[in-house]
């Protein structure tokens, strides 16, 4: 029996004699690639007006802002790779998972689940006076975002879990400030996250394991800086982190501007760049490389085409101040490196000498219609009638909500959308779409569920099963809201218009815009037929859609209704799974919920998903090491550690458009597979995902997804084998 070691030989013995042998047979290169522009600099030119709303952690909920967190500052956990549910150490290098159930909290609060962190040693914030990483710091950074807990921010990621709260205003029993209520918020805020001299804990009082807590702890609001800075900046406004009588902390309760925003934006972090300047008058923030920075230079992490980086950039610079115009021409010239090119400008990009483009990129993101099931009779939008009163003038006010037929009219509906024709008008064919709201790339999608295609022979067969619908006929008003991307032209509604009518002369449709005012008002009051609407995740977990999209209870966020209760959705068995799901650790059990829900909601269409609008991301072709994951917040944005410039093997002239790096078997995104992705797939043999982690391990060589890199990965890799492009190599 082979040993790991005696395997590993073996394979690379072959890949080196293999390598070996297609280099000798390779023709020489005469030409040279073109000279890299400022090798040591990345600039992106993103779109106008897209600017940091903020510095602070606390109070970071856009992605833009997400984007220079991400560079400047650390978390405890980092998503690995392009996998939304596996996650590598990085402030902290191990963790613990601990059932606590009936441990109570000093004021009496349940707990029930303990995430336990060994944090890093050894770990210099930009700013040497303010010396190292200790766990209190890390303790600081969380309980100050409890504290502060600014309206409309990220806080209710960390209420959910530890308090089983939206904010600090679900918790009190009166209106506060109340000194009782004060008091006692206060210190479940304090007894929430813990720490010692080498370890940092959160104890979860919601009733269950919370599984999307992990990622919420990888995003930039989770972001790890010094307690010891804040202090030293006497910002009024900044809770010093002292709880001192339980009172005080709720002057600091919500402030009108982020404490590390006011007056100038400053940064002191862990992360890989340290903050030059945030200059919205030029708009546009740029970064030195940290020379400090603890995991070292070029990147430790990943492995890219056969080796870890080879290089690094000294100097980032992101900005927001030219048109499409402008930031094309600085493109092509390679003036920028990255670049945000609209939709409707692709065609202007692809094929571009020294422009590639990766493409399909799956976003955590989906359009839906959604079908009210009680339409205020009272609606501008009719005439809405009496429930089950058919008229070929208007729709009864449970024309999609009634008990007994609803269903089938709903069905109807989502049979008589021509999907294909949407994809095509509204996302110019870069989308797919998915069965229901958990969608491809999350957790527990299931791709065997069947859902619903264009039919107009099966929607008849829906309303005709309907009690006197098909001999008295209707008519419904569809609105969307003018103005909008991308529901602008109504194209939805008369499309539905187009194959709705197209059945029976009884039945018609109106389809109408207006402002987005006006549409909102309407549906918040109930006053719309079927409503659009969109939903870009919080974090990678199926809950984050279910609940949204399904659930009659809403979550924990009473004001930010979700979009069952804006439809006056409910099924009792799909809210029970709902909980079940955010309950139940991660692993067979909550698969087969996730299944369960997803089956249902084809069963009982409350709503129907039109589209996963697919990404591109543009770069110029001397950019090495990028790579998506569509988890993290800021996938519109770029984490620039292990990212260099040089032209890497193979580099081809004759570059095909698109690429894709969603393609498993291409491990180093370079458009085609050949040796090379063997090569790297055997120098990452018999490695595991862990735990532990080990050390040779490289996602991009996990094929087959099974968190052990083996025979069968290079089989794959092997099964889409095409003749490489001739190799070159020429580093800055």
């Amino acid at each position: 029996m082979l040993t790991e070691i005696g395997i590993s030989k073996i394979v690379l013995t072959i890949l080196i004699g293999s390598i070996l042998l297609i280099t000798a047979l390779l023709p020489a290169v005469s030409c040279s690639p073109p000279a890299i522009k400022r090798p040591y600099e990345i600039i992106e030119a993103t779109i106008e007006g897209s600017e940091p709303l903020t510095v602070d952690p606390a109070f970071c909920y856009d992605t833009a802002s997400g984007e220079l967190l991400m560079n400047v500052y650390d978390t405890l956990v980092f998503l690995d790779g392009e996998q939304v549910d596996r996650y590598m150490p990085q402030l902290s290098t191990e963790w613990t998972i601990e059932n606590i159930t009936g441990v109570v909290s000093p004021e009496g609060l349940p707990w029930y689940f303990r995430y336990t962190f060994k944090i890093r040693e050894n770990v210099p914030f930009h700013d040497s006076a303010f010396g190292f990483l200790i766990p209190a710091d890390v303790e600081y950074c969380f309980e100050r975002a409890m504290v502060l807990d600014m309206d409309g921010g990220p806080q209710w990621m960390f209420y959910e879990p530890l308090l089983n709260s939206w904010g600090a205003l679900g918790l009190n029993s009166s209106a506060l400030p109340n000194d009782a209520d004060t008091v006692m918020i206060g210190k479940m805020i304090d007894h929430a996250i813990e720490s010692n001299s080498t370890h940092v804990w959160f104890n979860l009082a919601f009733p269950g394991a919370y599984p999307p807590f992990m990622q919420i702890l990888s995003e930039p609001w989770s972001s790890i800086y010094s307690k010891a800075w804040t202090n030293s900046l006497n910002r009024a406004s900044n809770w010093p982190g002292e709880w001192g009588n339980y009172t005080d902390w709720w002057t600091y309760h919500n402030p009108s501007v982020p404490p590390l925003d006011d007056p100038t934006p400053t940064t002191i972090g862990t992360g890989p760049f340290v903050l030059e300047v945030l200059d919205r008058t030029a708009r546009q923030w740029s970064a030195n490389r940290f020379v400090n920075y603890w995991r070292g230079w070029p990147a430790d992490w990943p492995t890219t085409a056969g080796s870890q980086p080879r290089g690094y950039v000294n100097h980032i610079v992101v900005t927001w101040s030219y048109d499409w115009n402008t930031r094309s021409a600085m493109f092509l010239n390679g003036d920028v490196d990255f670049c945000a090119v609209p939709r409707g400008y692709i065609a202007e990009a692809l094929g571009k000498p020294g422009i590639r483009c990766i493409y399909p990129l799956h976003t955590m993101s989906v359009d839906a219609l959604f079908y009210n099931f009680n339409v205020s009779q009272t609606s501008p939008y009719g005439p809405i009638l009496a429930p089950e009163n058919f008229n070929e003038l208007g729709i009864p006010s449970d024309f999609f909500g009634n008990s007994s037929w609803g269903v089938h009219v709903r069905k109807a509906f989502s049979y008589a959308i021509d999907y294909d024709n949407v994809t095509a008008q509204m996302y110019l064919g870069e989308a797919t779409r998915p069965v229901t709201a958990i969608i491809p790339g999350l957790p527990y999608y299931d791709p065997t569920i069947k859902g619903y295609s264009y039919n107009l022979t099966r929607a008849a067969d829906e309303f005709k099963q309907v009690p006197n619908l098909w001999d008295t006929g209707f008519t419904i008003q569809i609105v969307y809201n003018v103005g909008s991307t991308p529901r602008p032209a109504g194209v939805i509604g008369n499309l539905l218009k187009s194959a709705i009518e197209s059945m029976n002369p009884k039945f018609h449709v109106t389809v109408a815009g207006v402002a987005w005012s006006y549409y909102l008002h309407a549906m918040d009051t109930g006053q719309l037929t079927v409503l659009t609407l969109g939903w870009l995740a919080d974090y990678p977990d199926p809950h984050d859609f279910a609940c949204v999209f399904y659930g009659s209870r809403g979550d924990s966020i009473s004001i930010n209704p979700t979009f069952a209760k804006r439809t006056g959705y409910v099924n009792l068995t799909i809210d029970a799974l709902i909980e079940a799901g955010i309950r139940t650790p991660n692993g067979p059990e909550r698969a087969a919920i996730y299944r369960q829900i997803q089956q249902l909601v084809v069963d009982d269409c409350p709503s129907v998903p039109i589209a996963q609008v697919f990404s591109r991301h543009f770069e110029r072709d001397w950019v090495v090491g990028w790579y998506y994951n569509p988890g993290v917040w800021l996938s519109s944005g770029n984490y620039l550690y292990n990212v260099w410039k040089w032209y890497y093997i193979p580099f081809s002239l004759s570059d095909t458009q698109p690429l894709s790096n969603n393609r498993p078997t291409d491990v180093n995104y370079d458009g085609i597979v050949n040796i090379i992705d063997i090569t790297v797939i055997g120098q990452a043999f018999a490695s595991s995902f862990g735990p532990p982690l080990h050390p040779r391990w490289n996602f991009r060589a996990d094929v087959n997804d099974d968190r052990l890199i083996n025979i069968v990965d290079i089989g794959l890799a092997a099964r889409y084998f095409s003749k490489a492009s001739a190799p070159w190599a020429s580093p800055s």
